[in-house]
C-alpha cells in the first residue's frame, strides 16, 4: 500500500479504545507534538474531550494519534453465517487484505425482542417447547389403554423388561440426539434435519420421508385409541351407537377427531402449545387419581378383577401368561411406540428458542419421569387385578385361592366367559382408578395430546425434506404460509394418510407398522453419533459431553436387533424402502454439501490406507500407471481427459496439470474438479502458478500426488506449429520431457490430426484470455509467450484457420463452461494485435457468465476420436523395450468400453532371415503377459537407408544439409517409413516407441524426429517406459 493509500484510511478517534463503531482492529501511534511538514499531510490531529476525575485534571491535555487500518475486523456472527449472502456483511478476503481495499461491514446489532416480533414468530422454551410435548407423546394411548394387557402378558418381571428394553432404546437414542443437537445450531426438520446433517442427504432423505410417513400413521393410532375408549363409553353409559358395529363408530368418530385437530394444528403453533398445557394437566390429574384408587375398593372393581394390592396377586402376576400367538416380542411391539414420542421436541426444532438446549435436556428428563411412571403403573396393575374376571359379585367374591384356574376362567369349579381382566379388559386403568371418568377424560388428553403432537410434526419434517430438494415433485407440499411458515399443504397430505389409518380401526395392527418405523430413525441417529466421533473431525465438539462412541453403536445395533426380533417381515419392508430411497438419491446426486461425518470418515480411512500403501514395499505385479496430463483447464481438452480416462478406467491415478502463468487468475478455475466429477472421470484438476510453463510443470512433476499414490506417466499433446516458433519455445517444450525422464517418469505424447479441440468457452474466460497475452506480450514483444501461443494447423497456412493454443500446442484456453467453441486467429501476421484488440474472429455458443450453470450440465463431449465407437486395430510398434509400458497401455486401452471393438496388432524388429523365430519369440512373450493381441509382424530393415522424399521432408524441418544427418536421426526417419508401409484402413491408433532426448539433442532436431515418424498419420501415441519393470509374468 502506497503512503498516499495509507493516508486515506486514517481516521479520526478520541480514545485508541473507543470510538471503534466497526469492530475493526487498529494500531495507534502515539505522535509526538511536533512532527515535520512532510509528515503531517499523513496524520490527521484530533483532540480529547475535556474529562474530570478525583485524581488527574486531564481538561487540558491534547492527543495526537495516528490510526493505521489494517483492514482486520473482530470476530462476528454474520462473518460464520452460511445463509448470509450479503455482500456488507462478509469477511474481507486475503485478496482485499494484501491489496489494501478498504471495506466496512455492516453493524451487527443486537437482537431486541419487540412486540410484534414475539406476536409474529412463536418460539418457545425447553419446557413447553419440549419437556411437554415428549411427556405427552410417551403418556399416550399406552399409558391407559395398554399397559395392562402388557403386564396381563408378560407378567410384572417381562413387563418390566418390556418398559425398561423400550428406556434403553430411547435412553441411548436421546443420549446420541443430545450429542449431536448440540453440535451446532439445529434447524427445523427434527430427525430429518440430524441425520441428513450427520450422515450426508441419502440417509437423511430417506428417514426424512420415512419419519414423516410414521409420524402421520403415529396420529391414526392415537386416534383409534381415543376411539376405542370413546365408543365404549358411548355404548355403557348411554348405550348410543352410530352404527351396528363397533369397528364403524370407531372409523366415524375418529375422522371427526382427525379433523378438528386438524383445525387446531392449523391454528398455528401458539394455539396448538395452550391446548398441549392443558392436555399435560388433565392427563397428571388422571395419573393421581389412578394411584389414589389402588387404595379404593367396592363391589364393582372386584366384580371386575380388582383386590387392591395384594402380595399373591403380585407373586402370581410375576411371570409372563402369554396367551396364543404372542410372545414377548409381539408384546413389545405393541408398547413401544408409546416411547416414540422422545422426537415430539426435535421435530419442531425450527420453533425452538434454543434446540441445542432444549432438546437434550427436555428430552432426556422426560425419558426419566415417563420410565417412572410406566414402571409404578405396571407394578400396580399386575399386584392389584386378576388375569381373567367374569365381572359377577357371586364369581369374585371371595378372592380365588387358585390363582391358576382362575387364569384359565374357572371360578367356583366352573368354566365360565370372561371378559374382564388384564387379559380382556383395555379400560382395567380405569376400573383401578378413584373415579374411572377422570381416567375417561385422561384418556382423552393422553391420546389427543399424542395425535397433535405427531400431526404438528410430521408437516414439519416433511417440510424440511421439500424445502433441501432432494426429491422430485414434493416441493410444492414445502411452501411456508404466515411468519411462521406453517406447512398448510404438508398438512393436508399429513391429514390424508392419517385418515387412511383411521380406518383400519385396529390399535393393536397399526402399532407394529409405525414401531419399525421409529426404530430404523432411531438406529441412524445412534449411527450418527457413533461415525461423527469415530471420524474425529475437529468440526465434532458437542457440548453435551455425556455420551460414548462405542455406547452409541450399541443402540444402534439394539435398535436394528429389535426390528427384526419384533417382527422381520416388517423390518424387511422398512429397509428396502429405505435402502430404495437411499439409493434413489444417490442416483440423482444433489447438489447439497452439509458437512456430514461420512465425509469425515472417508477422510480418515483414506488418509490411513495413504499411510499403509506407502509403508509397504512396491512389488511388479502391482504396477498400474498412474498419469499427470498437462490438459491446462481439463473443461477445454475433453479429447485428451477423455483418452487418458479410458487408460486409468477410474483404477489408476490421473492428475490434470494446469500451469496458471498469473498467480492471481488461479481460483477461476475452482469449479474444473466439479466438472471433471459430472462427466465421471476420476481424475484432479491440480493448478499451479509458476513463472514459466516448464517450472510449473517442474513443480507437478515433483509435488504432485501424496505418498505412493502419486503419478508415473507424462502425457502431454504434440505441439503442432512448432516449426515457426523460436528456439527458447522449442526448448521448453522439449525440457519437458527431459525433465520427465529425469524424475523415472514415463512420457507420453498424443498427436491427433485435427488437434485436441477447445470446449465450453466463457465471455469472462475470452476476457481473462485477453489480459494473460497482453501481460505476457509486454514482457515478450516478439512472441506470444509459451502459454498462449497463436499457431499454424498441421496443413499448413493453407488449411484452415490457426487456433488458439494453451500450454504445449494442444491445450486450449482455459475454461469453466461446456458449449462448443472454436477460437480463429485471422492470420499469422497482426494475431497478438488482433488478440488484444479484440477483433478475433469467434465463433461460440457462449454461456453468459451472470448465469450460474450447474456443474452436471457442463457435459465434455462425447465425440472423441471418431463417429462412434472405433471398430478397428490398434497397431503397436513395440521397437524398443522399456520395461513393458509401451505394450501394457494399449492393452489397458483396448479393454476399456470405448475400445472394446479394437485389438492389439503388435510391431516388432528382428531380422528378415529370422523373421518366423522373432514373431514366435514376440507372441510367447505376450501370452505370458497375458496380453491378447491379433497379430505380430515383424518390421525389418532398419539399417536400410530412408527413401529420399523422406529425408528431404526431414531437412526442411531442420533447414540443413544432408550431410548433417546422423545415424541415429537416419533411423528415426526410417521408422516412420516403416510405420505408414504397414498402415492400414482399420487402424484407429497408433502406439510408437518414443525417442529418448539427451542433454545435448537440439530441440529443433528432437521435433524433427517426432514430425517426421508422425506426420499425415492417423492419431498417434509417442510412449516411452522409464527403463523398470511395468510387466511381470510370475505368480
Amino acid at each position: 500500500m502506497t503512503d498516499q493509500e495509507e493516508a486515506k484510511n486514517e481516521t479520526e478517534v478520541t480514545s485508541p479504545l473507543i470510538n471503534n463503531k466497526s469492530n475493526r482492529f487498529k494500531v495507534n501511534f502515539l505522535e509526538e507534538e511536533k512532527k515535520g511538514s512532510e509528515d503531517k499531510q499523513h496524520e490527521n490531529t484530533v483532540t480529547s474531550q475535556n474529562h474530570t476525575d478525583s485524581h488527574h485534571d486531564r481538561s487540558q491535555s491534547t492527543f495526537q494519534y495516528k490510526v493505521f487500518d489494517t483492514l482486520d475486523f473482530a470476530p462476528k456472527t454474520a462473518f460464520y453465517r452460511r445463509t448470509n449472502q450479503d455482500e456488507g456483511n462478509a469477511r474481507p478476503t486475503m485478496a482485499e487484505i494484501r491489496a489494501g481495499k478498504s471495506r466496512m461491514p455492516k453493524e451487527e446489532t443486537p437482537k431486541v425482542k419487540t412486540e410484534v416480533h414475539e406476536a409474529s414468530s412463536v418460539k418457545l422454551g425447553w419446557i413447553q417447547g419440549v419437556l411437554v410435548r415428549c411427556l405427552l407423546n410417551i403418556w399416550g394411548v399406552m399409558l391407559f389403554i395398554r399397559i395392562s394387557w402388557v403386564v396381563g402378558q408378560a407378567g410384572i418381571a417381562a413387563g418390566l423388561g418390556v418398559i425398561l428394553l423400550s428406556a434403553v432404546v430411547t435412553t441411548l437414542t436421546s443420549i446420541s440426539l443430545a450429542a449431536i443437537c448440540t453440535n451446532g445450531e439445529v434447524k427445523g426438520g427434527g430427525a430429518y434435519y440430524l441425520i441428513s446433517r450427520s450422515l450426508g442427504p441419502e440417509f437423511g432423505g430417506a428417514i426424512g420421508i420415512v419419519f414423516s410417513i410414521a409420524n402421520a400413521i403415529a396420529v391414526a393410532m392415537y386416534i383409534v385409541g381415543f376411539t376405542e375408549t370413546l365408543v365404549a363409553v358411548l355404548k355403557d353409559e348411554a348405550g348410543f351407537m352410530l352404527t351396528s358395529a363397533a369397528e364403524n363408530d370407531m372409523r366415524i368418530w375418529g375422522l371427526i377427531t382427525l379433523l378438528l385437530l386438524f383445525g387446531i394444528s392449523m391454528a398455528g403453533m401458539a394455539w396448538e402449545s395452550k391446548a398441549q398445557i392443558v392436555l399435560l394437566f388433565l392427563l397428571i390429574v388422571a395419573m393421581i387419581n389412578l394411584i389414589v384408587g389402588t387404595f379404593i375398593g367396592n363391589d364393582t372393581k372386584t366384580a371386575k378383577g380388582f383386590y387392591g394390592l395384594n402380595a399373591d396377586i403380585a407373586k402370581f402376576n410375576l411371570v409372563p401368561h402369554f396367551t396364543e400367538g404372542e410372545n414377548f416380542f409381539t408384546v413389545f411391539s405393541v408398547f413401544f411406540p408409546a416411547a416414540t414420542g422422545i422426537m415430539a421436541g426435535a421435530n419442531i426444532s425450527g420453533d425452538l428458542k434454543d434446540p441445542s438446549v432444549s432438546i437434550p435436556k427436555g428430552t432426556l428428563i422426560a425419558v426419566l419421569v415417563s420410565t417412572i411412571t410406566y414402571c409404578l403403573f405396571a407394578v400396580q396393575a399386575g399386584s392389584t387385578t386378576l388375569l381373567l374376571a367374569t365381572n359377577n359379585i357371586t364369581d369374585m367374591s371371595p378372592m380365588p385361592t387358585d390363582l391358576a384356574e382362575a387364569a384359565q376362567c374357572v371360578f367356583n369349579g366352573e368354566q365360565k366367559e370372561c371378559e374382564f381382566g388384564l387379559l380382556k379388559d383395555y379400560g382395567a386403568m380405569a376400573m383401578m382408578s378413584g373415579y374411572s371418568h377422570i381416567i375417561t377424560i385422561g384418556i382423552f388428553a393422553a391420546t389427543l395430546s399424542s395425535a397433535l403432537a405427531s400431526l404438528v410434526s410430521a408437516p414439519k419434517v416433511f417440510q424440511a425434506v421439500c424445502k433441501d430438494k432432494l426429491f422430485p415433485y414434493i416441493g410444492w407440499f414445502g411452501k411456508g404460509f404466515g411468519s411462521n411458515g406453517e406447512p398448510y399443504r404438508a398438512y393436508g397430505l399429513a391429514l390424508f394418510i392419517a385418515a387412511a389409518f383411521v380406518c383400519i380401526a385396529e390399535l393393536n395392527a397399526i402399532a407394529p407398522i409405525i414401531t419399525n418405523f421409529f426404530l430404523i430413525s432411531y438406529t441412524l441417529i445412534n449411527y450418527s453419533c457413533f461415525e461423527a466421533s469415530l471420524s474425529n473431525s475437529p468440526g465434532w465438539r458437542p457440548s453435551y459431553k455425556y455420551y460414548n462412541t462405542w455406547v452409541s453403536l450399541i443402540g444402534s445395533v439394539l435398535c436394528a436387533a429389535v426390528m427384526f426380533i419384533t417382527s422381520w417381515w416388517t423390518a424387511l419392508i422398512t429397509v428396502v424402502i429405505i435402502y430404495a430411497l437411499y439409493r434413489y438419491i444417490g442416483y440423482k446426486k444433489p447438489a447439497v454439501n452439509w458437512g456430514s461425518s461420512k465425509q469425515a470418515l472417508k477422510y480418515n480411512t483414506a488418509l490411513g490406507l495413504i499411510h499403509e500403501v506407502s509403508g509397504a514395499s512396491f512389488h511388479v505385479k502391482n504396477f498400474r500407471p498412474q498419469f499427470l496430463v498437462l490438459t491446462g483447464a481439463p473443461s477445454s481438452r475433453p479429447r485428451l481427459v477423455n483418452f487418458v480416462t479410458d487408460i486409468s478406467k477410474g483404477y489408476g491415478v490421473m492428475m490434470c496439470g494446469h500451469v496458471i502463468h498469473n498467480k492471481y487468475k488461479v481460483d477461476h478455475y475452482i469449479y474444473e474438479n466439479d466438472i471433471l466429477h459430472a462427466n465421471k472421470c476420476k481424475a484432479f484438476h491440480m493448478p499451479v502458478s509458476a513463472p514459466t510453463f516448464r517450472a510449473g510443470v517442474r513443480s507437478l512433476i515433483q509435488n504432485n500426488g501424496l505418498g505412493a499414490i502419486k503419478a508415473n506417466t507424462l502425457i502431454i499433446g504434440y505441439k503442432h506449429g512448432w516449426k515457426e516458433q523460436s528456439d527458447e519455445l522449442l526448448e521448453d517444450y522439449v525440457g519437458i520431457i527431459k525433465d520427465a525422464f529425469d524424475y523415472h517418469y514415463a512420457v507420453g505424447i498424443l498427436r491427433y490430426s485435427n488437434k485436441l479441440d477447445v470446449k465450453g468457452l466463457r465471455e469472462d474466460d475470452l476476457t481473462l484470455f485477453k489480459e494473460e497475452v497482453e501481460e505476457e506480450v509486454k514482457e515478450t514483444p516478439n512472441n506470444l509467450a509459451a502459454s498462449k501461443e497463436v499457431l499454424e494447423p498441421e496443413g499448413g497456412k493453407d488449411s484452415s484457420p490457426p487456433s488458439v493454443i494453451d500450454e504445449l500446442a494442444e491445450p486450449a484456453v482455459e475454461s469453466t463452461g461446456a458449449s462448443a467453441v472454436n477460437l480463429v486467429v485471422p492470420g499469422e501476421t497482426g494475431a497478438t494485435a488482433d488478440v488484444l484488440s479484440g477483433n478475433m474472429d469467434i465463433e461460440m455458443n457462449v454461456i453468459n457468465p451472470r448465469e450460474e450453470t450447474p456443474a452436471s450440465e457442463l457435459v465434455f463431449d462425447k465425440h472423441r476420436f471418431s463417429e462412434g465407437k472405433p471398430k478397428g486395430t490398434i497397431d503397436v510398434f513395440w521397437l524398443s523395450d522399456d520395461g513393458g509400458l509401451s505394450i501394457l497401455i494399449p492393452y489397458l486401452l483396448s479393454q476399456s468400453s470405448f475400445w472394446k471393438n479394437t485389438s492389439l496388432r503388435v510391431f516388432a524388429t528382428g531380422k528378415q532371415a529370422e523373421m518366423g523365430y522373432d514373431k514366435a519369440r514376440m507372441a510367447s512373450l505376450l501370452n505370458k503377459f497375458r496380453i491378447e493381441f491379433s497379430s505380430v509382424e515383424i518390421v525389418s530393415g532398419l539399417d536400410v537407408p530412408a527413401a529420399q522424399p523422406s529425408v528431404d521432408a526431414y531437412l526442411t524441418y531442420m533447414s540443413g544439409d544432408e550431410d548433417e544427418i546422423d545415424a541415429k536421426t537416419m533411423k528415426y526417419i526410417r521408422i516412420g517409413e516403416l510405420v505408414k508401409e504397414n498402415l492400414t484402413a482399420d487402424t484407429q491408433l497408433i502406439v510408437l516407441t518414443l525417442p529418448v532426448p539427451r542433454d545435448h539433442t537440439p530441440a529443433r532436431m528432437y521435433m524433427s524426429w517426432l514430425e517426421t515418424q508422425t506426420a499425415d498419420l492417423p492419431p498417434i501415441l509417442l510412449l516411452r517406459g522409464n527403463q523398470q519393470d511395468a510387466l511381470t509374468f510370475y505368480c
